[in-house]
């Protein structure tokens, strides 16, 4: 397949598939979030700790700043909207195209913005910011503390170097078919 031929589809089908499965998966990643941090705000409050081992422990902390807790200035929560809004709206408009090439590209982009809308809503309507409740310990001194959002953020991502390293395989063979085309054409 072609890059160029990626921007209509070839069978109307795909389309209606393609989008259905990925709103549906981008709509559980979002409820799974959701449900979690709820049951993790209720259940833990802001002091329980639930210790599983020395590196595992679930406690919970409201981030009201961007991803990793960053504050980049007064106007952070209306940068953090806007930006999840804008990346959502790409993921969404590039779904189809990147489904032509791998199916896999179909829920590993749900993940990402499943996990952006989960995070996103939290933010929007969680009166202290995005609660974050899975800890783990990386060294005596440095803990992540993250939420079900966050790990399927990562998850898609990873999902997505194979689509990726198949987008770059193909890219380079059409520009070698190009140049040899060329190539024919000056001789």
């Amino acid at each position: 397949m072609r890059l160029d031929t990626l921007r209509a589809p070839r069978v109307q089908g795909l389309f209606d598939t393609v989008r259905a499965r990925f709103i549906g998966m981008t709509a559980l990643v979002t409820a799974v979030d959701l449900l979690a941090k709820e049951v993790a705000v209720r259940s833990l409050g802001s002091t329980g700790v639930v210790p599983f081992s020395d590196r595992f422990s679930l406690f919970v902390v409201f981030n009201t700043g961007s991803a990793g807790g960053v504050q980049v200035g007064p106007y952070t929560w209306q940068l953090n909207v806007l930006v999840t809004l804008l990346a959502v709206g790409l993921i969404a408009s590039v779904v189809q195209a990147m489904a032509a090439v791998d199916r896999r590209a179909t829920r590993a982009l749900a993940f990402v913005a499943g996990g952006a809308v989960g995070n996103l809503l939290s933010m929007l309507f969680g009166p202290e910011g995005v609660a974050d409740f899975l800890a783990i310990r990386l060294t005596g001194d440095t803990t992540i503390v993250a939420n079900v959002a966050d790990f399927a953020l990562w998850t898609g991502a990873v999902m997505l170097v194979p689509v990726a390293l198949r987008l770059a395989r193909m890219a380079r063979a059409e520009r070698a078919e190009r140049n040899a085309v060329m190539r024919v054409e000056l001789s």
